[in-house]
């Protein structure tokens, strides 16, 4: 980031009693393919900076505004969202719209394998079941407690999803090979919706590497849980299915398995349909008619990755892991098909 803006920043910083330290410079998370997250020091103590990535933004994508009030929101909630305590809209301080937040220790596992250390079936698993158990932590906040009645709009959740990922796939597609996610689609469109859900909150793109864990003698727990500029309320299965799309398995065809987002073909890690029961009986809900949801998950999927990798197209960015991603999104539609027409297992 230009020195300028660090400067403008820590202005703007002074203003709100907070002395931002840049001898060190901030440094960059390098993990993750969207926001840009910089580690700073405000008066001595560690924090986090968020601000959108480079370039043209997809509709609603990289909501700083928004995730700063879910954050600052769920904070008094579950204190695993830690607390969003600065926020600006004004692109004249620092390029685009950031806000700043708490600083937590620990480690993410980001790809499809697991640190050394932590390679034995047994904490594979327990990290496995960590993810649903955290996930419906989340779901079984009520809004209301946590100042979030008013987050987003539940009426009519799924089908707004689904026209408005299709909308997205038509912009990032460039009105190209648009067989697969037309036809997923058009079927999804001609399918019974599952019945409305009582809304619950939506993390939105809750997946292993946006949870930040520590390992404690033998024990292995979430320290946070981080990335919340998609959240939203809406229907629980929702959260559930976008969280198993990123859940491949050797049996998944080469291209889906080129994702590479979470380690969940390591032996240890339960399977789909575990996942799925489990979460069933932790959180009470129905998951009637989960495939249809889980097809819309996978569409959703195909299009951020064409989204990504048009990013490569642009030269926005430059790594060529991204070149790849256009086969993702064509293997997550045509794999959604298989969901919604096949009534494949999961």
């Amino acid at each position: 980031m230009e020195q300028h803006l660090w400067n403008k920043l820590k202005k703007w910083l002074k203003l709100k009693n907070f002395n931002l330290k840049l001898n060190p410079p901030p440094t960059k998370f390098t993990n993750g393919m969207g926001n840009l997250n910089y580690k700073i020091f405000l008066d001595h103590k560690a924090y986090v900076l968020r601000r959108p990535p480079l370039g043209p933004i997809p509709p609603g994508a990289n909501d700083m505004k928004r995730e700063h009030l879910v954050m600052s929101s769920l904070h008094k909630e579950l204190p695993l969202v830690p607390n969003s305590i600065l926020f600006s809209e004004d692109i004249n301080i620092f390029g685009a719209p950031f806000h700043i937040m708490e600083y937590k220790e620990g480690f993410t596992i980001n790809g499809d394998t697991f640190p050394s250390e932590l390679h034995n079936a047994k904490d594979v698993k327990i990290i496995s079941e960590m993810l649903i158990s955290t996930l419906v932590k989340i779901h079984k906040i009520d809004p209301k407690n946590a100042g979030l009645e008013n987050l987003g709009k539940p009426e009519g959740f799924l089908e707004r999803q689904l026209e408005g990922w299709f909308k997205r796939g038509l912009i990032a597609h460039q009105n190209k090979n648009l067989h697969n996610i037309t036809q997923l689609y058009e079927t999804l469109k001609n399918r019974p919706r599952p019945e409305d859900y009582k809304p619950s909150i939506l993390h939105n793109d809750f997946k292993l590497d946006n949870i930040i864990l520590k390992k404690k003698k033998n024990n292995i727990f979430p320290s946070a849980i981080i990335v919340w500029d998609q959240a939203t309320r809406g229907h629980p299965l929702y959260d559930l299915a976008t969280l198993l799309s990123y859940w491949t398995v050797q049996s998944d065809s080469d291209d889906m398995r080129l994702i590479k987002q979470m380690p969940s073909e390591q032996d240890g890690f339960i399977s789909r349909l575990e996942a799925i029961k489990q979460y069933k009986y932790l959180s009470g809900n129905s998951i009637d008619n989960f495939n249809w949801i889980y097809s819309l998950s996978l569409l959703k999927l195909g299009v951020v990755f064409q989204q990504l990798f048009a990013q490569y197209i642009r030269g926005t960015v430059k790594d060529k892991k991204y070149l790849v991603f256009e086969k993702v999104a064509e293997a997550s539609y045509r794999r959604g098909l298989n969901i919604i027409m096949n009534d494949e297992i999961i």
